[in-house]
């Protein structure tokens, strides 16, 4: 007959076991991490898409129901860097576009500010700063980016301190060449490995 151990686990039993839980512990941490990652993610692009989404369906509503007759692009004064658009419909009313780009210094120091900043134009303690607005003159409804991660640089040569932003209005480009309107404005994010765009394209005064 086979006598049982009853002098309990030996050291050796107990490493073992202590590894195996903490492995165990370790590989359940990774998939939470992963799976928390995947959701914040998620939701960076449910907020893009809802953004981008809300613009193109109330300038698309006005180009469908009213009718394009002209577009007259500008760019903006008066401090804000970026571009205006004027447009007038068939019915005799008349609605701006604003689009709002204007990038902010990342530089964390005045060696590199010179090369990144003040080379591009950009003021050493410029945020970031982008909208995009429409609507009636002067009753414009103003549609500022989602915020989806930020940073606080501090103000370099005395200057007060200024924030960047991860999503940003990378690219615009509008045009009215040819009787037709096109707007594409590109949004861009570091962590989300695309771009996102919001696309229209609508006939000027078709019959």
């Amino acid at each position: 007959m086979i006598k049982l151990n009853n002098k309990g686990m030996t050291a050796i039993e107990v490493l073992v076991t202590f590894v195996l839980i903490a492995i165990v512990v370790v590989g359940l941490y990774d998939g939470i991490v992963a799976l928390k990652e995947k959701e914040t993610i998620s939701s960076a692009q449910l907020s893009i898409d809802t953004y981008k989404n809300l613009i193109t369906k109330d300038l698309q509503d006005d180009f469908i129901k009213k009718g394009l007759v002209s577009a007259k692009i500008s760019s903006l004064t008066g401090g804000d860097k970026g571009y205006l658009v004027n447009f007038v419909f068939k019915d005799n009313s008349r609605k701006t576009l604003k689009v709002i780009q204007q990038f902010g210094c990342t530089a964390t120091d005045l060696e590199e500010a010179q090369d990144i900043c003040l080379n591009r134009g950009i003021g050493i303690n410029d945020s970031d700063k982008f909208s995009i607005n429409y609507g009636p003159d002067g009753n414009l409804v103003e549609y500022p980016l989602p915020d989806l991660g930020h940073e606080v640089i501090p103000g370099l040569g005395g200057g007060a301190d200024h924030t960047v932003y991860s999503l940003k209005i990378n690219e615009v480009n509008i045009s009215s060449k040819d009787r037709v309107f096109s707007l594409h404005i590109t949004l861009s994010h570091p962590d989300l490995g695309s771009d996102y765009s919001i696309n229209i394209v609508t006939p000027l005064n078709y019959p």
